[in-house]
C-alpha cells in the first residue's frame, strides 16, 4: 500500500452546521417575551416618572390625538379609538424602546458569554493555531 491511500486519511468528523435549536427557542421564546415584559417596565417607569417630577417632554405626557383623516380609513377605527384612550402613550413607548434595547444588549452579552464557555471549539480538527510570534522592542 502506498503512503497516501485511503487507509491512513482518518475521516474527520462531520461538522455540525447551524444554531442550535434550543437556543433557537429560546431566541423565539424571548423574542415574544421581551416587547410586553419591556412595555410594562416602562409604564411603571412613566408614572414614577411623571409623580418625581423628572424632566420629561410635556408632548410625550398626556393622550395622543390621531389626524382626522386617518380615522376615514376601514378598520382602523377601533384600533385608533383605543389608541387615544391610552394616557403617556409616547412616552410608554419610547421608554419601552430603549429597555427592549438594553434588555436585549445584556442577554447578547450574556449568551455570548455562555457560548464562549461551553460552546463548540474555535479551531476544528483542520485547522491551523494561531502563530504565536514574540517580538523585540525596536531599539535604534
Amino acid at each position: 500500500m502506498g503512503k497516501y491511500s485511503k487507509t491512513f486519511h482518518k475521516e474527520p468528523p462531520p461538522r455540525v452546521k447551524g444554531v442550535n435549536p434550543i437556543m433557537k427557542g429560546f431566541g423565539c421564546f424571548f423574542m415574544i417575551l421581551i416587547p410586553p415584559l419591556s412595555y410594562a417596565i416602562a409604564t411603571l417607569l412613566v408614572q414614577i416618572g411623571a409623580q418625581q417630577r423628572w424632566p420629561l417632554p410635556p408632548e410625550w405626557l398626556g393622550y395622543v390625538k390621531i389626524h382626522p383623516l386617518l380615522w376615514q380609513l376601514e378598520g382602523l377605527a377601533p384600533i385608533f379609538a383605543f389608541l387615544e384612550r391610552q394616557v403617556n402613550l409616547t412616552a410608554n413607548l419610547v421608554f419601552a424602546f430603549g429597555i427592549m434595547v438594553a434588555i436585549s444588549g445584556l442577554m447578547s452579552i450574556f449568551f455570548g458569554y455562555l457560548n464562549k464557555l461551553v460552546g463548540p471549539s474555535a479551531y476544528g480538527p483542520t485547522d491551523v493555531p494561531p502563530i504565536r510570534i514574540k517580538t523585540k522592542r525596536y531599539k535604534r
